[in-house]
């Protein structure tokens, strides 16, 4: 693998880690501050928040197929109206959770928008992770 696909595969495993992370003191933290409605939202705002992640990466990847690699014309087209759909999908899925959440449930509307911005923490603390890595003059990854 070359150096710069370990880079990002390293980088995509520690955002998922502080996601998880984030998810799971996000959500005692809102149970001990707000109690149960509060930690339910922003369990949910987290969960939503890890599929739009999720999502984007299966975007990202077959655009990266696509432009790296010959694919039949059949199987080109079916892949590519289901990354379109799946792209503009997380935007569909983060209006309509917050709606039905917001409108329906006695959930802690605060505490789910929290949720929703987990994938904005998880990035930014990986983007101080490798400033300070590349300020500590570590290019391998190493401590």
């Amino acid at each position: 693998m070359p150096e710069s696909a370990s880079f990002y595969v390293a980088a995509e495993r520690r955002i998922w880690q502080l996601q998880l992370a984030l998810g799971a003191l996000g959500t005692a933290a809102a149970w001990l501050l707000a109690g149960l409605p509060a930690a339910v939202g922003f369990a949910a705002g987290a969960s939503v928040s890890a599929l739009n992640f999720l999502w984007l990466k299966q975007a990202v990847d077959t655009l990266v197929a696509k432009a790296t690699a010959g694919e039949p014309h059949g199987d080109a087209a079916r892949r590519r109206r289901r990354m379109v759909w799946k792209f503009l999908g997380r935007y569909a899925l983060l209006a309509a959770a917050g709606y039905v959440i917001l409108k329906y449930t006695s959930w802690n509307g605060r505490a789910l928008l929290a949720g929703l911005f987990l994938f904005v923490a998880a990035i930014l603390a990986e983007i101080c992770f490798e400033i300070i890595k590349g300020l500590s003059g570590d290019r391998n990854g190493r401590a």
